[in-house]
């Protein structure tokens, strides 16, 4: 069989292994669908702001998921492709773990901002009360992963900026840096945050 790396990089599922698994009791197909699954989706969940533990429970709720309903997944890439069902599952499970700790607590003003740089509705068919929650834990997930690799001073500075609410002159003083770096600091993590709600959508199988 393919190599999970090549597997990441097909433009196609294999759909052998599919038909394999959808009887759960394959024990070699389950072995190789863990193996060229399980550490994508754990990457995901780590980048995405999770502890090694967290990242562990959203492989094994997905595995568990997919064993439930594989057997009446019809593969049809003109209707759903594989990938884009297994996002959904992934992403339901860590955006259900960030729901649970909420760990970012913003004022609303702040959520409202931050929904102007992200594009599209995520769920048409839900309620806008359910649309909302969905956004903001999104949202959430987000910030954490472009908090990765940026510098402490410079979330510091965006936090207080755009998130907070504070000019930037007053951040820039409390900073000691210029104003045109706090707004170029903020246009970057703008950017980042953009770039980070494209790829949990589309994350962690690309169609």
């Amino acid at each position: 069989m393919a190599k999970f790396n090549d597997m990441l990089e097909a433009t196609t599922t294999d759909e052998g292994l599919l038909r394999l698994v959808k009887d759960w009791r394959e024990d070699e197909g389950w072995r190789e669908f863990h193996r060229r699954y399980a550490p994508a989706i754990e990457a995901h969940a780590r980048r995405s702001g999770l502890t090694h533990e967290q990242a562990e429970d959203v492989v094994q709720t997905t595995m568990i998921k997919v064993a439930t309903y594989l057997p009446t997944f019809e593969y049809d890439r003109t209707v759903c492709r594989f990938r884009t069902w297994l996002n959904q599952i992934v992403n339901q499970r860590i955006l259900a773990i960030w729901h649970e700790q909420r760990r970012t607590r913003l004022p609303e003003a702040a959520w409202v901002y931050l929904k102007e740089f992200v594009a599209g509705v995520v769920n048409p068919a839900a309620d806008p009360v359910a649309q909302a929650e969905l956004e903001q834990r999104m949202l959430e997930v987000c910030l954490a992963r472009a908090r990765t690799g940026v510098r402490p001073r410079h979330w510091q500075i965006f936090e207080a900026n755009a998130l907070l609410g504070l000019d930037a002159r007053t951040v820039a003083r409390r900073h000691r840096t210029t104003t045109a770096n706090v707004w170029v600091i903020h246009h970057r993590l703008v950017q980042r945050l953009r770039t980070e709600w494209q790829a949990l959508l589309t994350e962690p199988f690309h169609s």
